[in-house]
């Protein structure tokens, strides 16, 4: 009772953060484009006709996670609606759900703060959170971000929990976590790698534990994560005669963003890979290399920062309200730092270094606001959580004096 007691102002936060977010979906409407039109597409052919594809057969241009989960809550309507229900009412049930999901983001950004400080740290990070306006929006809109965001926060929290416990269970639901979140959005596979380099750490740098301990440890990531992607491989072995680990797309970000701030159209681009008859994936890396070879200023100074104002420069979907593009800009700059910062404080680094992978692998492909998105969102626990450790450092400075 004394522990609800504590997170009572966070369940208040949460209880009005859920209202706004249900006011929200009652006053908007459905407008598709861009990339939803892809994922409604899949998850209609998927949850209708049994195939995941875009087009009339199946595919594997994207990893299956989204589509999966849309075409289940469609499944669910249908249960309820029937089939003949309109689109757009279909549509917009599954957002009232996707918005029930995007308070799931708010309370693991709560216990993230929570587990690594305190739960003051925790509700600071939360408040930043709600005051972040994609935060309420992103259920509206047929997008991974709304999935992707709390299968990352729970990977993250999960880990974290099991490097303070040294938990095989915790370090088992971060690979499944993991698992699931790669088949949402490929690029956070790398994160499997930082996480064996923390674990095994320790036993490199001063052998303080056993190196036949941590490989008990580690193995069950390792495992749960094989078990998540085991059936995406096995469909695709079976439909396309090919091993496939991640998805047939993962070129075409790559080549997007390849090009030194798009001074060579995309469309362009592609048209170049057919005509020498290379995958994107493959042609987009040479590309790469050749501009390093024969430009390294220009693409170098494009991979490590031309991208980051594209990233982040403009806040996602809110550019036109001038207040908030303020509270993004301090956000982000505070943010940047506080990540940086986090490497130098014990109870912040992991989630830090995870941040920092995660933007730097970002800095391979296609930079657009909305990829820069999960980062902010981190960005805004570690600011939380470095708001309170800076103040109790001062508060203790200040007692001994």
């Amino acid at each position: 009772m004394a522990r609800f007691k504590k997170d009572i102002p966070f369940i208040v936060l949460a209880v009005l953060t859920l209202l706004f977010h249900i006011y929200l979906w009652k006053k908007t409407g459905v407008a598709e484009y861009g990339d939803m039109l892809r994922y409604d597409a899949m998850s209609m052919h998927l949850a209708l006709k049994g195939y995941l594809g875009f087009g009339s057969g199946p595919d594997a241009f994207v990893t299956p996670g989204y589509p999966l989960f849309v075409a289940f809550l469609m499944k669910i309507v249908f249960l309820f609606h029937g089939t003949s229900l309109s689109h757009i009412r279909l549509i917009h049930e599954i957002y009232f759900v996707q918005q029930l999901i995007s308070i799931i983001s708010l309370v693991l950004i709560y216990r993230i703060a929570t587990v690594m400080v305190n739960r003051k740290a925790g509700l600071i990070a939360s408040l930043l959170s709600v005051f972040y306006l994609p935060m309420s929006f992103v259920g509206n809109m047929l997008l991974t971000e709304v999935l992707f965001i709390p299968l990352l926060l729970a990977t993250l929290y999960f880990f974290i929990l099991g490097k303070q416990k040294d938990s095989k269970r915790y370090y088992a639901l971060t690979g499944l976590f993991l698992g699931l979140t790669t088949l949402v959005r490929p690029n956070v596979i790398p994160l499997v790698i930082l996480f064996l380099l923390i674990i095994y750490w320790p036993y490199f740098r001063e052998k303080k534990a056993g190196l036949y301990k941590l490989m008990a440890r580690s193995w069950p990531m390792l495992v749960a994560v094989l078990i998540v992607m085991l059936p995406w491989w096995i469909r695709n072995a079976i439909d396309f005669h090919h091993f496939i680990p991640l998805s047939t797309e993962a070129g075409n970000p790559l080549l997007a963003g390849g090009d030194p701030y798009f001074q060579v159209n995309i469309n362009q681009l592609i048209a170049m890979s057919r005509s020498l008859h290379e995958s994107q994936e493959t042609f987009a890396i040479h590309y790469i290399l050749q501009g390093f070879t024969h430009h390294f200023f220009l693409f170098a100074e494009w991979f490590l920062f031309g991208k980051l104002g594209y990233l982040f420069g403009k806040p996602w979907l809110y550019g036109y309200l001038s207040s908030f593009v303020v509270y993004h800009h301090v956000v982000v700059f505070l943010g940047f730092i506080a990540m940086f910062v986090g490497l130098f404080v014990k109870r912040l680094r992991y989630l830090s270094l995870a941040t920092l992978l995660l933007l730097l692998l970002q800095l391979g492909f296609l930079p657009t606001a909305r990829y820069g998105y999960p980062i902010i969102v981190l960005w805004l626990i570690i600011l939380g959580a470095l708001l309170v450790e800076m103040y109790t450092w001062w508060h203790a400075r200040r007692m001994r004096a």
